[in-house]
């Protein structure tokens, strides 16, 4: 970050002056003004001296010019996945609670989110399960990343999910199962390979055989992998292992289908289990075994978290009540502050339901 001769805070005069242009060019790309008035490589040029200067403009200014709340982005990767509406849902009434308005983008990367906010009145981003990497936002605004890894100096809320995850295999050992599958997310975020290193060290550890295949997050990828799965791994008539753990609840609910299509009973022939206790959880039968990681939880939480950076006052009533779970590098008094670029891990627990039993034919127990 670069530095101004006076040592305040940069102005719109100091990035005026590193990009090369005028002050009303500035006001311009930062009241959204700029389309067809300021050219591309002149936005670029403006919004990157602000980034090097680390100039955010003045948002309670801009309102009182422009009137209006505040108002935050919320970026999700897919609005019909139901977990995601979750998150957005508990984000939006945190919002509304405090008084901001929200804006929903549907991006996957960062780098997208970011061309949705340049040149916008977007006072901050909550950005759910983007894929990993990507630029820190061009527009010098304040963001926190959930359920994935965030760009550095920005803060994050996830899950920790590995517990969870170990308790889950460590159930499906207790109830005979020795080989497992498991149905891998296509999408390459922290959270998925916190799944997969979490499922297989308790497989390791408990000396339990693993097939892996990856699906997109949708029900028909996911019939049609675990479809390959079932019938690549046919032993005379039978799968070679007894139970199917998946990354997300949809994923589930495509093995079921495959398993239906090839007359495999769920649990008695194979047991299958998710993650994420969607509404899907409990509307298919047998009632699905998931590990429950609260989405509107997680959207509430990071939406609190994100506004307590807009408005630092040494306890602000969003941050009045303690955020569940543990800090990744926080001291057990709670040092580390919501804009210390300190990350939240809330619980997830294992939900015991009727998709998973002792495999018809069990191995003999160690």
């Amino acid at each position: 970050m670069l530095c101004v001769s006076n040592g305040k805070a940069p102005t719109s005069h100091d990035v005026a002056r590193l990009a090369g242009v005028s002050q009303s060019t500035v006001s311009l790309v930062f009241r959204g003004a700029a389309s067809g008035r300021v050219g591309e490589r002149t936005q670029r040029a403006v919004l990157d001296a602000a980034r090097r200067l680390g100039f955010r403009p003045n948002a309670d200014a801009r309102r009182l010019r422009v009137g209006g709340p505040r108002m935050v982005l919320i970026a999700v990767p897919d609005i019909v996945n139901p977990f995601f509406a979750r998150v957005f849902t508990g984000a939006r009434a945190a919002a509304r609670e405090a008084g901001y308005q929200v804006v929903l983008s549907v991006q996957r990367d960062l780098d997208s989110v970011a061309a949705d906010v340049a040149g916008q009145q977007i006072d901050a981003v909550l950005a759910c399960s983007l894929q990993d990497g990507g630029r820190p936002l061009e527009e010098p605004v304040p963001a926190v990343v959930l359920d994935a890894e965030p760009p550095q100096g920005q803060g994050s809320v996830r899950f920790d999910i590995a517990p969870a995850l170990t308790e889950l295999v460590d159930l499906l050992y207790r109830l005979g199962h020795r080989s497992i599958a498991h149905l891998r997310s296509e999408v390459r975020t922290a959270t998925f390979r916190e799944r997969t290193e979490a499922v297989d060290a308790a497989c390791a550890q408990r000396g339990m055989r693993r097939v892996h295949a990856a699906s997109a997050l949708d029900l028909d990828g996911a019939r049609e992998a675990a479809g390959a799965l079932l019938s690549s791994a046919d032993s005379g008539g039978r799968p070679s292992f007894t139970a199917v753990v998946c990354d997300d609840d949809v994923l589930s609910v495509g093995v079921y289908k495959a398993a239906q299509a090839r007359g495999l009973s769920v649990p008695h022939d194979l047991s299958v289990t998710g993650i994420d206790n969607v509404d899907l959880a409990t509307a298919v039968t047998p009632e699905l075994t998931t590990v429950d990681l609260p989405g509107e939880e997680l959207g509430a939480t990071g939406m609190r978290r994100l506004i307590a950076r807009l408005e630092p006052r040494g306890g602000a009533p969003a941050e009045a009540a303690p955020d569940p779970g543990r800090q990744d590098g926080e001291s057990a008094d709670g040092a580390g502050g919501a804009d210390s670029g300190v990350g939240v891990r809330l619980p997830a627990r294992l939900v015991i339901r009727g998709s998973t039993a002792p495999p018809a034919d069990p191995a003999p127990r160690r």
